[in-house]
């Protein structure tokens, strides 16, 4: 039976405090939206939301969600682009914005900090540290670390030159569905070897528990330099990324890509005249800057042996703040003016171009709404392509959107499943399972599924995130 919502409020205020609890309809509406186009349905909508302010108040929540078999879906900032942030069931969401502490151990070579931490106020604490926090999400200002480490996402970060966030994680406190506290990892700089939990823990997207704390390696902030470089053609890019790791080239801290139609629109937002073609941005990065020097001087020679019309080093930061800032404004150029349709596809480096050329003429061609705008760019060196089909009108029928966003996502799908790639970004459950049947088949699925129950034998935990409800 449904508890009815003050009595509801009084339950969970006993646990969080009256404050801290909210069961009025306008705020449980704001924390079940996300990025998806199409409307929201009731099942997405929660009873209530609850802001617990330690580990014991989280425990609190989830043992009593286990005794009134209530789902509890966690929530960070909502700012995933495949649907986590919005509850598959009805039941109640966990803000871990309260979870907000930060203890920084120089002496010890990590710091500590809760989850609900925004990863720019994080970042900009570390900074008179001179430590480098190794996750660069465009979202940084609202995005937090929890969701990070949840996702083991690296954002705009290529994988080979810095890892994933998971790689610096040294141990975690986290509360078990069920409500037990458990902690994770090691106070040493070096990783535990073997099986233990933080590997199982970081990147599980909050089904396997709810993590209340993060131990972090504190990473020497190195010497940056900057390149930007023009291209005929998005292709021609492709196959620099292509020869990069062909030949053996240590690859860059960052190196983004705009086609010619995302190049012309960031480049006008931000005050720059437009670039004859498709614009590749790249950091180089290097413990000195005698170095960092070096290695930009290098890799700016391969660069010019890969044909662009023109390519340099920026060094005036203010232009840099320019070239950078155009990715993030082609970004809202596509959000904002119309409706979006986004893909994460990460296909094996040698086929770079046959993936990017396949998504172009899918989205070209989509059945569910013909003649949309092919617009791509993404962190092309980890190797990622977005391809996003822009249809300028946000009057398109909600039933009509979640159909193209069914059809764009199985378009990623199958070229991620044809190429060998994966999910590098975004996260893999909620709206991907078919995807993760298909690549890696229902045995691997049926693991996933068994070691969830084991932690989570009620389902409590994120309810529908690992079945694939939307």
């Amino acid at each position: 039976m449904e508890i009815k919502p003050q009595a509801l409020a009084a339950q969970l205020a006993a646990i969080v405090g009256r404050d801290h609890v909210h069961v009025d309809r306008p705020t449980n509406v704001v924390y079940a939206k996300d990025v998806m186009p199409y409307d929201l349905e009731d099942h997405n909508i929660p009873l209530a939301v609850v802001r617990p302010a330690n580990s014991a108040e989280v425990a609190g929540i989830l043992e009593w969600a286990n005794r009134q078999r209530m789902p509890v879906h966690v929530h960070g900032s909502g700012t995933s682009l495949v649907g986590l942030a919005r509850p598959k069931t009805k039941g109640i969401v966990l803000d871990t914005g309260r979870l907000n502490d930060l203890a920084i151990f120089p002496e010890r070579g990590y710091f500590e900090v809760g989850p609900g931490l925004h990863i720019a106020k994080l970042r900009q604490a570390l900074a008179p540290h001179k430590a480098m926090l190794p996750v660069f999400p465009g979202s940084e200002l609202i995005a937090t670390i929890g969701g990070a480490v949840a996702v083991n996402t690296s954002a705009h970060a290529v994988d080979a030159a810095l890892g994933k966030p998971g790689d610096y994680v040294l141990g975690l406190e986290v509360v078990l569905p069920t409500g037990q506290v458990i902690a994770t990892g090691t106070e040493s700089l070096r990783k535990p070897a073997g099986i233990e939990a933080t590997k199982f823990l970081v990147g599980s997207e909050g089904l396997l528990g709810v993590i209340t704390r993060i131990r972090m390696r504190l990473l020497p902030q190195p010497c940056l330099l900057n390149i930007v470089a023009d291209y005929r053609r998005t292709e021609e890019i492709l196959e620099t990324v292509r020869r990069m790791y062909r030949e053996g080239v240590s690859p860059p801290l960052f190196f983004e890509y705009l086609d010619e139609k995302s190049a012309r629109v960031g480049y006008a937002a931000v005050g720059l005249e437009p670039p004859p073609g498709a614009v590749a941005m790249l950091t180089l990065h290097a413990d000195t800057p005698v170095g960092c020097r070096a290695k930009a001087e290098g890799f700016l020679d391969f660069l010019k042996q890969t044909g662009p019309l023109a390519a340099r080093i920026v060094t005036e930061p203010a232009e840099w703040q320019k070239i950078w800032g155009s990715r993030a404004e082609a970004g809202n150029y596509v959000y904002r003016l119309g409706a979006t349709f986004g893909s994460e596809i990460t296909p094996r480096v040698d086929c770079l171009v046959e993936a990017f050329t396949e998504a172009r003429e899918a989205i070209l061609g989509l059945r569910s709404y013909p003649g949309p705008e092919f617009y791509s760019f993404g962190h092309i060196g980890a190797p990622t392509i977005h391809a996003y089909a822009f249809i300028p009108s946000k009057e398109i029928p909600s039933p009509v959107m979640k159909a193209i966003v069914m059809e764009v996502r199985r378009i990623s799908e199958a070229i991620n499943v044809k190429y060998g790639g994966c999910g590098g970004e975004w996260g893999l459950t909620a709206q991907r399972v078919d995807f993760l049947k298909q690549r890696y088949g229902q045995a691997y699925y049926d693991m996933l599924v068994a070691l969830k129950r084991a932690l989570d034998p009620l389902n409590i935990l994120n309810r529908g995130n690992l079945e694939g409800w939307v």
